[in-house]
C-alpha cells in the first residue's frame, strides 16, 4: 500500500514542483525586465548621450580605443531629475578595436543645463584618465 500511496501523491508533487519552477522563471523574467528598463532609462538621458558623443569625438579616446567606439550594454549608476534640476553619477563601459574603458560621469543639472564635475574616460591598462569636454 505504501507504493500505491506514493504513486497517488506523485502527480500532486509534480504540479507543486512545476508551480515552484514557474514562480522562479517569472521572477527571473521580471528581474531581467527591470535591468533592461533601468538601462534604457539611463541611456535615454542627456548625460549619457553627451558622454558617448564626447568619447566618440575625442582624439585621445579614438587613439586609445580605435574606431568605432561603442558603448557597452549596461551603464551603472543613477540619475535623478526633477523639472530643470537634478544630479547624475554613473559609469558607461565603452570599447573599440584597440581596447576598452569606462566613462565616469558625475554632475548636476541647474536651470535645465547639465554641468559635469567629473567627466572622463579611464582606459584599461592606462594610468592617466582622458578628460572629456563638450564640443
Amino acid at each position: 500500500m505504501n507504493e500505491e500511496a506514493v504513486q497517488k501523491k506523485s502527480p500532486v508533487l509534480k504540479y507543486i514542483g512545476c508551480g515552484c519552477l514557474g514562480i522562479v522563471v517569472l521572477g527571473a523574467i521580471a528581474g531581467a525586465l527591470m535591468v533592461v528598463g533601468i538601462g534604457k532609462a539611463l541611456k535615454s538621458n542627456d548625460p549619457y548621450k553627451d558622454s558617448v558623443a564626447a568619447v566618440q569625438s575625442n582624439p585621445a579616446a579614438i587613439e586609445a580605443l580605435g574606431e568605432p567606439i561603442d558603448p557597452g550594454f549596461m551603464p551603472s549608476g543613477s540619475i535623478n531629475v526633477q523639472n530643470d534640476s537634478g544630479d547624475v553619477e554613473f559609469f558607461i563601459p565603452v570599447s573599440g578595436p584597440k581596447g576598452s574603458g569606462s566613462i565616469t560621469v558625475k554632475g548636476t543639472k541647474t536651470g535645465g543645463v547639465w554641468s559635469y564635475e567629473t567627466w572622463h574616460l579611464k582606459v584599461e591598462g592606462q594610468q592617466e584618465v582622458i578628460p572629456l569636454s563638450k564640443k
